[in-house]
């Protein structure tokens, strides 16, 4: 009977120690090991080891004044985070944010593994007494599980996402990550870890709630300036978004407009070669009319008529860029069926660069065609032209459109450029829609540059 006793007494010691390095010595090690796997950094055990034991001192700390709800979770984020700052040489708002991280994937645990130990557990431990011992290790062996489990599927989801954002968008996250943390905190503290009582007769377990206003104040107050900064940072995101597309939109544009100013200064160059050569081709037609080879004659010039032709553009807007643009743009819309007209002028010595010019006139065109392929083939034309008086100069384009649509639509990326571009060189931007007509006006005052 001795050696039962010494037997039942050193595995009652066993399991009264187990859980308490699971909680205060492996559970700390590991989030600083994924503290660390977060900033991207290697782990290293003194560190580690020496915020176990600091964190060891915090959680005597807590559950020696009772400061295991908001406080002791504002307590253990600071205690990690300087000890990012200070161990693994990390700045503050990434150690800060890495910190609130961790601690909300410890709080979800803790929240679950509470949920688990007095749903299943505890009825389990009731009925069976032989449970009564190891339940404290499995319990935070789950605890454990868990907190790798979570810690790993955000590592290979979200952290490079984190790590990738600006200081403002990690105050951003830091926020309602720490709302987390702060909610599953309180609900553990006012729920999960008060004292319980069985009832004699049912067998249910009774639980003594004790309701801390303060607490339930913070959450609130929290809860308010957490839907706050979620809106904004959904508002950045918005915008950041937004702006996004515009650059690939206008980067898309440049390089076509690139292409078509290449395709201009190729075109000039041909043109010079042939100009180059049109002594010689002058003297083989002198000498063929002088042999009275008439019709050699006539075909060599029907030849060289259509190999000047080949070199000019089919609009003339005294802008060589331009007239590569439409040249392009046009023949797309011509083989849409679509009535193209064309009486359109670059003034000379204008402000606006070729660049810009090409972004208004492809956006406005682009629109022109898609807005005409919503019509029959009979109903389509698209109008260019310009008129200039004094400093003052007006751009207009006009093209069908579905004779169902009344209201002029909302502005899509296209016009969203052509206001940018017109706005720099404080123009005004018009469009309206009248009878299965739609017209837009660019006018530009102060347009030629001074001499």
């Amino acid at each position: 009977m001795e050696w039962l006793g010494g037997y039942l007494s050193v595995h009652f010691q066993w399991y009264m120690i187990l859980p308490v390095l699971l909680s205060y010595v492996v559970l700390p090690l590991t989030a600083f090991f994924f503290f660390c796997r977060y900033c991207m950094v290697p782990f290293r055990w003194f560190p580690g080891i020496f915020y176990t034991s600091l964190s060891a001192v915090l959680y005597v700390l807590e559950i020696r004044y009772h400061l295991q709800g908001s406080m002791g979770l504002i307590a253990e984020i600071l205690l990690l985070s300087l000890c990012g700052c200070m161990l693994i040489r990390r700045k503050w708002m990434e150690s800060l944010t890495m910190s609130v991280l961790i601690l909300a994937i410890i709080s979800v645990s803790n929240g679950l593994t509470g949920w688990i130990g007095y749903q299943l557990i505890l009825p389990v431990i009731l009925k069976y007494q032989i449970f009564v011992l190891p339940s404290d290790t499995v319990r935070e062996c789950l605890r454990l599980f868990l907190v790798c489990g979570l810690s790993v599927f955000n590592l290979h989801h979200f952290r490079q996402g984190i790590l990738s954002t600006s200081r403002q968008t990690l105050i951003y996250l830091t926020i309602p990550v720490f709302f987390i943390s702060l909610v599953v905190r309180i609900i553990q503290t006012l729920f999960y870890g008060d004292e319980f009582q069985v009832d004699a007769l049912t067998g249910e377990v009774v639980v003594r709630w004790k309701v801390n206003h303060g607490e339930l104040l913070l959450l609130q107050l929290f809860a308010c300036i957490c839907l706050l900064v979620t809106l904004s940072a959904c508002q950045k995101i918005l915008e950041t978004l937004k702006a996004e597309q515009k650059v690939r939109m206008l980067e898309q544009q440049a390089a076509e407009q690139e292409r078509h100013m290449q395709e201009a200064l190729l075109r000039d160059r041909k043109t010079r070669a042939f100009r180059h050569d049109i002594k010689n081709h002058l003297t083989v037609l002198t000498e063929l009319l002088k042999a009275g080879q008439t019709d050699r004659a006539c075909d060599y010039l029907s030849n060289l008529d259509q190999a000047a032709a080949e070199l000019s553009s089919q609009v003339h807007t005294g802008n060589g860029a331009v007239d590569a643009l439409l040249g392009s743009k046009l023949s797309m819309a011509e083989q849409q069926r679509i009535d193209v007209r064309c009486e359109l002028m670059i003034p000379d010595f204008s402000r606006i660069g070729d660049v810009d010019w090409c972004v208004l006139l492809s956006n406005a065109l682009d629109n022109a065609v898609t807005a005409c392929q919503e019509v029959p083939e009979e109903d389509r034309f698209l109008r260019m032209s310009s008129r200039s008086k004094g400093n003052f100069y007006l751009l207009t384009i006009e093209n069908s459109c579905s004779r169902e649509l009344r209201d002029v639509p909302a502005d899509g990326i296209g016009l969203t450029n052509i206001r940018a571009v017109v706005g720099r060189y404080g123009g005004t931007v018009e469009n309206a829609i009248s009878k299965g007509t739609y017209r837009l006006r660019l006018l530009f005052g102060d347009l030629y540059e001074k001499n």
